[in-house]
């Protein structure tokens, strides 16, 4: 499995490849973006460099994540980071992120692109039964966007984060492999 995982994904417009180093400052730029945070994170904050270097540095030693940088076919700088989290070898569950950090590259489909090829790598190369992800119930775009990827509703936490209008719900969405084969066909 460790070699898959540094190998290279093709599908369409868009390529999977392992993390660079030399990407860190790039990817440090977008974990610092206001918009992204806002739209994405957990945290109480946007992250400094240190701490995205050290993010993907433990990213890329830990046994139970798979992340990539998503690139758009053919091109040398990445537009963004995709990974499965927390993978449970006892549950065959992961969750999914994503972000698409140059602001030119979104809503051109290459993300709900790269989700597809890393739900397959999910389902068919590790053999998950669950993945998982969530959005913020304000984040409709990604909602809409995860449904028309066969994403099911599964829960809700309330007030899970507070932002400068006040607190925001956290929707959990989840998809199995059944659910993906059947809307791939």
């Amino acid at each position: 499995m460790l070699s898959r995982r540094r190998g290279r994904r093709t599908s369409g417009r868009v390529e999977l490849r392992p993390h660079e180093r030399k990407d860190y400052g790039l990817y440090a730029q977008w974990y610092a973006d206001w918009e992204i945070w806002n739209l994405s994170s957990w945290r109480p904050g946007p992250m400094n460099r240190e701490e995205t270097v050290r993010l993907f540095e433990e990213r890329e030693a830990s046994e139970s994540d798979r992340s990539f940088a998503i690139h758009v076919a053919q091109e040398p700088e990445p537009v963004g980071v995709i990974g499965l989290m927390n993978i449970n070898g006892a549950k065959l569950s992961a969750d999914l992120s994503i972000i698409i950090g140059s602001p030119e590259h979104r809503r051109n489909g290459y993300g709900s692109e790269a989700i597809a090829q890393v739900l397959d790598f999910g389902f068919d190369e590790l053999g998950l039964e669950r993945i998982s992800l969530s959005a913020f119930d304000f984040n409709e775009g990604a909602i809409h966007a995860y449904e028309k990827l066969g994403f099911r509703y599964d829960g809700r936490i309330s007030n899970a984060i507070q932002r400068e209008d006040g607190p925001h719900d956290a929707v959990l969405m989840r998809i199995t492999p059944s659910e993906w084969r059947a809307l791939r066909r």
